[in-house]
């Protein structure tokens, strides 16, 4: 399951696929409601820098099965605080961009997980 505020990742019909409008504080509260119904974190919601957590796009892959060591539930917490305490990017002309990015990084997430059948 991919939840997402792109909707260049649900045209992209990658998998299932929550496309929720707003911000990506709002994408994490979708991912905070589906870990409440038992389904489980495989990417982190938080990007890979402190930049690209300024983006105004945000995609969420969760699983059914568990493939987290620790508690998701606070990985979830720590960054929804964390993002919760800076703003996002207006995307002016860059909006295709920011998509793309999240996409590509979104495609990367995807066949990794594939590797561990998640």
């Amino acid at each position: 399951m991919i939840i997402t505020n792109n909707p260049d990742v649900q045209s992209a019909q990658l998998g299932e696929t929550l496309l929720v409008r707003g911000t990506p504080l709002d994408v994490l509260q979708a991912v905070s409601d589906y870990m409440e119904k038992g389904w489980h974190l495989v990417t982190h919601p938080l990007s890979a820098n402190n930049r690209l957590n300024k983006s105004p796009y945000r995609s969420v892959v969760l699983s059914e099965k568990n493939s987290w060591e620790g508690s998701e539930r606070d990985i979830l917490d720590r960054a929804i605080s964390h993002l919760s305490l800076q703003g996002f990017d207006d995307p002016g002309g860059a909006d295709a961009d920011y998509r793309w990015i999240d996409l590509e990084h979104l495609k990367t997430a995807l066949f990794e997980a594939a590797k561990f059948h998640l």
